[in-house]
Parts: C-alpha cells; structure tokens; sequence
C-alpha cells in the first residue's frame, strides 16, 4: 500500500489516550460535563484567586461521630383515576419510598439508624384520591400534583423521598453528628446547619476553565480550595482513591457542599474533616458497580433500605386489593343509592292522586276519645 506506514508502526498518525471508566457503563457516565459548556459563576474565596489542592491529616482519629444520609424509592403500581362529572382521565401512581443513616461512632462499629418507609399515592392533574388500607400493614397516604404529565406522579414521588432525606439530615446534624448526605443540598431547608452535600456526578462545570482542568491533578484524599457556589454554599472537589493510568482523569472525584452561614473559618474545617475521614469510605469496584464514588457506607444503607420496602410483587397485589375494594364499595353505594330512590318512587305511587281542578281529599277528623277504667278508650259523647 504505497504511501502507508510499514505493519506495525503508527507513522505519522496521531495517537489518542485512551481511558476506561470504572463505573459500570449501566450508570451511565459520572462525568457528564460537555466541551463547549460555560462554565458556572463559582469564585475560588479559601486562598484568595490561587488554586490549591489541599491535603488533609489522614493520621488524625475520627473525633465526631458520623452519620451517612440516603434513600430509595420504588413505583410499586400505576393507576388511573377518571372523574366522573368532567370525564378527565388522571394518571398516578402507588409508590414507596425509604430513608435512613449509617452512624459510625468513634472506636465502634457502623450501625443503621432512623431508618423511615413510607407509602404514598400520587395523582397527576389536580386529582386526589385514597385507597383503603389492607390487611397486612398495607396502607398508603395520598398527594397529588398539578401536572398532566405523565411521568409527574413518580417525580413527585422522588422529590418526597429527598425532602425525608434533608429533614432526617437535619435532625442527625442537631444531635452532633458529621451529617454527609447523598446528594446535593437542594432539600436542606436549613442553612445555619453544617450538613455536608456529596455529589458523586458531574454535569456541569464550575470553576474557570484553567482551574476546571486542574481538578484531575488532585492526589488521594486531597481537595481543592472552597469555592463559593451561589450565595448559600461553599463547594471543593474531593478525590477519594488513588487511580491508575488506565482510569479516566476524574475517577474517584466527587464534590462536596458546606453552607455558608456558618461561616468561611468554620466551613473549612468541615472540609477538612471530610477529607480526612471520608476516602477510607470509598466504595470497592468487585462490590460496587459505581465504586469509588459510592461510598460503603451509602451502599449497604440503601441495600438495608430495600430490604425494607418489602417485596415489590406483594406490595403491588396489596393495591390491587385495594383498588377492587374500592369498586366493591362504590358499587354497594350506588346499590343503596337506587335502593333509596326506587323507596322514594314507590312511597310517591302510594299516595292518593286527586284529578286536576279538584281539591284533594281530605282526611276525616278523628273523633276525640277519652281513656275510662281498663285502659279502654271510648267516643266521648262529648266531642263533637
């Protein structure tokens, strides 16, 4: 082939690095930043405008308690529900969701915590509507969202489980513990709580160009200088397992959320703490599919979680038992109800009719009576 280059060498062609990513390709990817993407208005505040990756002291003992922070959910059956006056077809759905923690106590061994399931009924379009409860413990509580689409009722469902999420976060950072939840801190309510936000995606870019590129050079366990993230959070990637050549440059890298009404001082030590606590943490690739981000902690939670929400098959017969018990129970209302009415049909056929233009019957005048010994009533001949 004249012009190529011999068997076996490149030539002049130029060579890409090629990198494999450790999450299993079924999550998707957790970087998801595109090229041209703009980045994002966050300013570096912890060492002024300079870059620094900061190293924490992986020596130091764990001092305060931690608590890691997840969820799960799960639709359990779809439903429909048509209104009968204006014929509008709403779509639901029954679904359960779940959370907890994993506390670890310095010196003692991680145990599950606070864990809360609940069962909901979603309606999509303005509609509301319970099912009965069932034997077994099978009972739902209702909510409904105001949109038609289709897809809203489970959105509704997943936004539900991340407000059980942020209120368990609060209740386990006011009882002293170092409170990491899954997830940004979207449904934190409070800001004058230090509950630290885990990110393990990445989807948009945040720091300027020259600092973004900069990210992948973070060792094992070392983060970047806190960055402000609107005017509520401070934010720093953290890097939770060393990597090899072959890994993609952001593997094992996740980010972190810290509120900022504590403080800068404050914030950092909460950054700090988390630097050095949490990579020993990081999730095991032949156990974890999504590992190093996934922490273990998080993993056997929501493997804990699932168990909880019971078996999906029965829970799903639970609400078509409910379902058909609802249509028993509307069809002997509406038996009662033409039951009723043909009573009152039959009671009007019984009165006397009269002819129009005569006046009606009317009923002869008792004659007064009056009770003698005995207890007898005779005429009184005295009446009329």
């Amino acid at each position: 082939m004249s012009g190529g280059s011999p068997p076996g060498e490149l030539g002049a062609l130029h060579v890409s690095q090629v990198f494999v990513e450790e999450w299993a390709a079924s999550y998707g990817s957790p970087y998801l930043i595109v090229p041209d993407d703009e980045p994002a208005a966050a300013v570096l505040v912890e060492d002024g405008a300079d870059f620094v990756a900061h190293t924490p002291d992986e020596a130091a003992p764990l001092t305060r308690p931690l608590a890691f922070i997840d969820g799960v959910r799960r639709g359990d059956a779809s439903l429909y529900q048509q209104d009968e006056d204006t014929g509008l077809l709403a779509r639901g759905i029954a679904g359960t969701h779940a959370c907890g923690a994993v506390t670890i106590e310095p010196g003692q061994r991680p145990n599950f915590a606070r864990e809360q399931v609940t069962r909901l009924v979603i309606w999509g379009s303005g509609l509301n509507g319970t099912l009965p409860t069932q034997p077994g413990g099978w009972n739902w509580q209702s909510g409904c969202v105001d949109s038609d689409e289709p897809d809203a009722p489970l959105q509704e469902l997943q936004q539900r489980m991340r407000q059980a999420e942020g209120r368990l976060a609060e209740t386990m950072c006011e009882d002293g513990y170092l409170t990491i939840v899954d997830g940004p801190l979207s449904y934190v309510r409070s800001r004058d709580l230090p509950v630290v936000g885990y990110v393990k995606t990445h989807s948009r870019s945040l720091l300027a160009t020259e600092h973004h590129l900069r990210v992948p050079e973070l060792s094992a366990g070392q983060r970047t200088s806190l960055f402000a993230l609107g005017a509520d959070r401070y934010s720093a990637y953290l890097r939770l397992a060393p990597v090899s050549a072959s890994y993609g440059p952001w593997t094992g890298i996740v980010r972190i959320e810290i509120p900022q009404s504590s403080g800068l001082d404050a914030a950092v030590a909460v950054a700090d703490a988390v630097a050095a606590n949490v990579p020993r943490f990081a999730g095991i690739a032949h156990r974890d599919p999504r590992a190093p981000q996934n922490l273990q902690p998080v993993a056997a939670l929501e493997k804990h979680l699932r168990h909880l929400l019971g078996d999906g098959g029965l829970a799903k017969r639970a609400v078509r038992e409910s379902v058909a018990a609802l249509a028993a129970a509307s069809r002997r209302r509406s038996q009662r109800d033409h039951a009723r009415i043909d009573y009152l049909r039959s009671f009007r056929d019984r009165q006397p009719r009269h002819r129009p233009g005569r006046a009606p019957p009317q009923r002869r005048a008792r004659r007064p009576c009056r009770r003698v010994a005995g207890g007898e009533h005779v005429p009184d001949a005295r009446g009329p």
